[in-house]
């Protein structure tokens, strides 16, 4: 190494299902892990990991492409983990399922790969924090028909969690319902308000097991 060039920093890797997805998780990786570095956290566009119904051999073909991706990445940078983000698509525990095959696809990668798998969408997390969606938007209802459940029961969260946000009355002409982009928004909301440590208004069984691979990377 040349006289004062100073290394890389190690970064932590985000890769998502979009962008919304991969930003929001980056705000929530950053509160919950305070200690690592600033500017240490990096979201990538490309590539997409997702393995859910893929067949063996196209994952295979997949898994190479994804991980010559990655080692490039790490060969300016040098990585310390990779958070995968998939959504289950379905009711808790199906993200346990997920979680083994999208980590098993990418085990051959020297460093920890992280799956994040969301009960059906990452909209069911949201459910956990009633008072941080609220806070977003004043014309919105706070979704707390949930409070003391579990909420990886919900089917079709994000469509659910539009309904629960919409006061009895609303025009749809007029009022303004919740969209994709509002997930950083509202995980913005939580880490402001001070709402990420216990307890929770509801249970989630894929909230916690997220909040594990975090403390782990």
């Amino acid at each position: 190494m040349a006289a004062g060039r100073r290394k890389p920093q190690e970064q932590v890797v985000i890769l998502g299902e979009d962008d919304n997805d991969r930003k929001t998780l980056k705000v929530l990786i950053a509160a919950l892990r305070p200690d690592l570095p600033p500017g240490s956290l990096r979201d990538l566009r490309e590539p997409i990991t997702l393995v859910k119904g893929m067949r063996p051999e196209g994952l295979r073909d997949k898994a190479t492409r994804v991980s010559a991706v990655l080692r490039a990445n790490n060969r300016v940078a040098p990585t310390r983990c990779v958070f995968m983000h998939e959504d289950a698509d379905d009711f808790d525990p199906a993200h346990l399922t997920l979680i083994e095959r999208i980590e098993q696809t990418y085990r051959s990668l020297p460093w920890p790969v992280h799956a994040v798998v969301p009960a059906w969408e990452m909209e069911t997390w949201w459910f956990l924090f009633p008072t941080a969606v609220a806070a977003l938007h004043r014309s919105w209802r706070a979704p707390d028909q949930y409070i003391g459940k579990d909420v990886g029961k919900i089917r079709d969260a994000k469509e659910r969690l539009r309904q629960c946000v919409r006061p009895a009355g609303a025009r749809s002409s007029t009022f303004r319902s919740y969209v994709e982009s509002d997930s950083l928004l509202i995980a913005k909301k939580i880490v402001e308000l001070g709402l990420l440590a216990p307890p929770w208004k509801a249970q989630s069984a894929s909230w916690l097991a997220f909040l594990e691979k975090v403390e782990r990377a």
